[in-house]
C-alpha cells in the first residue's frame, strides 16, 4: 500500500522501522554508527534499560540517528502526515523479531541489500541493461532523476569504476511516493552521504511543480513507461532529449 496524501496505514509505519533498522544495523556492523544491537550495545543496553523494552530501543534509535539525517530517518521532515509519536507504539514482540531481521542484512553487499530494500518497499527497479546503457556523468554536472526510479539511476552511475560522482552533489531526485522518497534516502544513506546535509531528493507528484524556479540540468534521466510522453527538453541548458531507460 503506498500513501500519496495524508493517512499514514501502521503497515507503513512498521515498513518504514523495518527498513530503517536494516540500515542502521547495517552501518553499526560498518563502525559508522554506535553499537546498540551488535556487540557490546547489546551487554550495555541489557545493563542500563530498566523497564525500556525492545521497542522503546528501535524507536529511540531510529530517532537519534534521524538528528543528523532526517531523510531518510525522520518521516516527519518529510512523509505527509507522518503520525508523530508511532516510532513509540510498537509492540515489544514485534519489535523483537524486526532486530533479528535486520542482523541478518549486515552481510549482504550492498547491492542485493538495496534490491532487496526495494523490493520490501513495493518499487520496481529497472532492468541492468538498460541501466548500463546510460552515458556517465561528467564530475561538474548535475543530473535530474526523474519520479519511479528512487535514486537508483544515481546510485548506479555513482557505483561505476573510475567515477567521482556524488549523489548529493551530481544529482536531484523527484520522487513520486513516501516509499520512493525512503528508498533514495537508504541509497544516500549507503553511499555514506555526510551527516547534517540537505539531500537533493525531493517528494512531489508534480513534476512542474517540483521544477518550479529550479535550474536547468545538464541531463534528465527517468523511465520511458513513466514519463514517455513528456517534453522534457527545456529542462535542459542544451535542450537536448531526456535520457530514457
Amino acid at each position: 500500500m503506498h500513501t500519496t496524501g495524508t493517512d499514514v496505514s501502521q503497515e507503513e509505519i512498521q515498513q518504514f522501522i523495518q527498513a530503517s533498522l536494516r540500515a542502521i544495523v547495517r552501518a553499526e556492523a560498518q563502525g559508522r554508527v554506535p553499537l546498540r544491537f551488535t556487540g557490546e550495545g547489546v551487554a550495555v543496553w541489557e545493563t542500563f534499560r530498566n523497564a525500556l523494552t525492545a521497542a522503546d530501543l528501535l524507536a529511540l534509535t531510529i530517532q537519534d540517528v534521524g538528528t543528523a539525517m532526517p531523510l531518510p530517518f525522520d518521516p516527519r521532515a518529510w512523509w505527509p502526515g507522518w503520525p508523530d509519536w508511532k516510532l513509540f507504539t510498537q509492540d515489544v514482540d514485534a519489535a523483537e523479531a524486526w532486530i533479528q531481521d535486520a542482523l541478518a542484512y549486515t552481510s549482504l553487499p550492498t547491492d542485493a541489500y538495496l534490491r532487496g530494500e526495494a523490493a520490501f518497499l513495493g518499487l520496481s527497479l529497472p532492468a541492468d541493461d538498460a541501466v548500463a546503457a546510460l552515458p556517465s556523468p561528467e564530475p561538474h554536472e548535475h543530473w535530474l532523476e526523474l519520479p519511479g526510479t528512487g535514486g537508483w539511476l544515481a546510485y548506479a552511475l555513482c557505483q561505476r569504476p573510475d567515477t567521482r560522482l556524488y549523489l548529493w552533489e551530481n544529482f536531484t531526485i523527484l520522487c513520486g511516493t513516501p516509499q520512493e522518497m525512503l528508498f533514495a534516502g537508504l541509497v544516500a544513506w549507503a553511499l555514506n552521504a555526510p551527516p547534517r546535509t540537505a539531500l537533493p531528493i525531493k517528494l512531489d507528484k508534480d513534476l512542474l511543480a517540483a521544477l518550479k524556479d529550479a535550474p536547468r540540468y545538464d541531463a534528465v534521466v527517468g523511465r520511458r513507461d513513466r514519463h514517455g510522453r513528456r517534453d522534457l527538453r527545456i529542462l535542459h541548458r542544451a535542450g537536448k532529449e531526456p535520457l530514457w531507460i
